[in-house]
C-alpha cells in the first residue's frame, strides 16, 4: 500500500517586530455619557445606516473572495444556498496574490480593484485597519444591530480584537480564531512523579517542571520535559522570543526605534533561555526537521514530534495538535497512545489574565463598494451565525469563536484556548515601520 505524502511546511516563530503586522494598535474608541439635544439615547435610536431587506423574489449574486472555490462550498456554500435560493454565489480566488517576490498587501489591492469581490476574506489582521482607512470596507455595526445579529455569543476577545482593527468599528466578522496552550503527558508526570501543570503559570514556572525530568539516556530513547519549536534545532532564538514577548519586551522601542536588548528585562530573559537550554530538558533535533520542499511520508511526519510518540512531557501548540494526535492514534499502531490534556500557555506573573498567541482568523468582510450590500451581508452574516458554528462543530478542527460550541474536542475541555484575553500590545505601534530587513535578519 502506498503511504501518503505531505510536503512540510515551515513554521515560523513570530517576532515582536514581525508581529506588529499582525497585532494592531490598541485604538478602543472612547465612551462618553453625553447625550445631544432633547436628552435622547444615541443607543436608542435606530441605525443610520441599516440595510433594506431583500424582497421575497429578489434575486443577487455576490462574489466571494476564498482560496479555493470548491473547498468554499464544501464549507459554507452550499449551505448557504440551501437558505437563500435567491442569492447565486461567484469565487474568486485569492491564490495568486501569494508566492516569491510578491507584495500580498498590493496584489491583494489589485485583485480588489480588478475583479470587484463583495465579499472580502482578509487572513492578515492588520489588513482589515489599512481597508478600512482606505475606505475599502462596510462597516457592519449598524446592519448587525438592525438585524439583532447575537454577537455576545461570540467570544469577547475575538470581538474587542476585531473592534481595535476599526478604530472601535466592527468591519469584519471571524467564525474561527487561533490559540495556543501547554499540552501534556499525563503518564509521563506520573511516572516521574512530577506535579501535574496549571493554568496561568509563568515561564519559570513551566521550565522548573520540564527540569523535573530526567536528562539521562541516549538522544532518541530519553525522556524530555518540554519540546517547544522544535521545527528548528537552533532553540535559543524561539525560546529567547517566546519568553520575552510573553513579558511584553520588545527589541525595539518604536518610540525611538532603538533597540532594547540590552535592558535588565532583556537580559534576565536572556539568563532564562541560557539556564533552559543548559539543563537538557529540552528537546531539540540533530537536524532540521522541516527542510521547506521536502516530501516526507506522513506516518514519518508524525514521528519526528516527540510530544506525540510520548518522548516529551510537555509541548506548547495550537488547536491543530489535537488532530494530529488523533491522527497518530490511529496510524501509528506500534505506539502508545499519549494521554494527555492542556493548560494555559505559559504568562507573565505581572498580567496573568493575557496572551500574545489569540487571533482572529479567516475574517470575512463585505466592501464598500458591494454591488448588493444587502445580500453580501447575508453571506457574512450566515457564515458567522449560530447555525453554521453548531454544524461546523461536528467535524471542525479549527477553534469556534461562538462558545457555546467551545465544550470540548475528542474528551478534552479547550477551555484553556479561550480563558485567556488576547495582548493587544499597543506598544507594537510603529514596528511596522523597522526596515524589512532589520525584521528578517533578527528572526534568523
Amino acid at each position: 500500500m502506498t503511504m501518503p505524502i505531505i510536503r512540510k511546511w515551515r513554521a515560523r516563530p513570530v517576532t515582536a517586530a514581525a508581529a506588529a503586522t499582525m497585532l494592531l494598535p490598541a485604538l478602543l474608541a472612547g465612551c462618553s455619557g453625553a447625550k445631544p439635544a432633547g436628552g435622547k439615547d444615541p443607543a436608542a435610536a435606530p441605525p443610520a445606516a441599516a440595510l433594506k431587506e431583500l424582497g421575497k423574489d429578489e434575486k443577487a449574486t455576490v462574489k466571494v473572495m476564498y482560496f479555493d472555490k470548491n473547498y468554499f462550498f464544501q464549507q459554507y456554500g452550499n449551505l448557504f444556498l440551501a437558505k437563500f435560493p435567491n442569492i447565486d454565489i461567484e469565487v474568486v480566488s485569492n491564490q495568486g496574490i501569494y508566492g516569491p517576490g510578491k507584495d500580498y498587501k498590493e496584489e491583494f489591492k489589485k485583485l480588489l480593484d480588478t475583479e470587484k469581490p463583495d465579499v472580502l476574506l482578509i487572513n492578515d489582521p492588520a489588513q482589515v485597519e489599512e481597508l478600512a482607512a482606505d475606505g475599502r470596507l462596510y462597516a457592519l455595526d449598524d446592519v448587525m444591530k438592525q438585524d439583532k445579529f447575537d454577537i455576545d455569543r461570540i467570544l469577547p476577545s475575538v470581538v474587542d480584537l476585531i473592534k481595535e482593527m476599526g478604530n472601535g468599528k466592527m468591519y469584519a466578522l471571524s467564525p474561527t480564531f487561533s490559540s495556543s496552550a501547554l499540552y501534556y503527558n499525563k503518564d509521563l508526570f506520573e511516572q516521574y512523579g512530577v506535579p501535574l501543570p496549571t493554568n496561568q503559570m509563568s515561564w519559570e514556572d513551566v521550565l522548573r517542571l520540564a527540569a523535573r525530568f530526567p536528562t539521562d539516556g541516549k538522544d532518541d530513547e530519553r525522556v524530555y520535559g518540554l519540546a517547544a519549536y522544535s521545527y528548528n534545532k537552533d532553540l535559543a532564538f524561539p525560546y529567547f522570543n517566546a519568553i520575552g514577548t510573553t513579558k511584553g519586551l520588545l527589541p525595539v522601542d518604536p518610540g525611538t526605534m532603538t533597540v532594547t536588548l540590552q535592558t535588565d528585562g532583556w537580559k534576565q530573559v536572556l539568563q532564562l533561555t541560557a539556564d533552559a537550554l543548559k539543563s537538557g530538558a529540552l528537546y531539540a533535533p540533530k537536524s532540521d526537521p522541516q527542510k521547506a520542499g521536502q516530501p516526507v511520508m506522513f506516518d514519518n511526519y508524525l514521528k519526528q514530534n516527540p510530544f506525540v510518540t510520548g518522548k516529551a512531557a510537555m509541548t506548547i501548540d495550537r488547536s491543530y495538535l489535537i488532530q494530529t494526535l488523533a491522527q497518530a492514534k490511529e496510524r501509528l499502531k506500534d505506539l502508545k497512545p499519549v494521554n494527555w490534556d492542556i493548560v494555559t500557555v505559559p504568562v507573565d506573573p505581572g498580567n496573568p489574565s493575557v496572551s500574545n498567541t489569540i487571533s482572529p482568523i479567516a475574517l470575512f468582510a463585505v466592501s464598500a463598494t458591494a454591488s448588493n450590500t444587502r445580500a453580501a451581508w447575508e453571506v457574512v452574516k450566515y457564515i458567522n451565525s449560530d447555525e453554521m458554528a453548531r454544524i461546523q462543530s461536528k467535524s471542525s478542527t479549527e477553534l469556534l469563536a461562538r462558545t457555546a460550541y467551545m465544550k470540548e474536542k475528542d474528551g478534552h475541555n479547550l477551555e484553556p484556548f479561550y480563558t485567556l484575553k488576547p495582548n493587544t500590545l499597543s506598544m507594537l505601534k510603529g514596528m511596522d515601520k523597522l526596515p524589512s530587513g532589520f525584521i528578517l535578519s533578527s528572526a534568523k
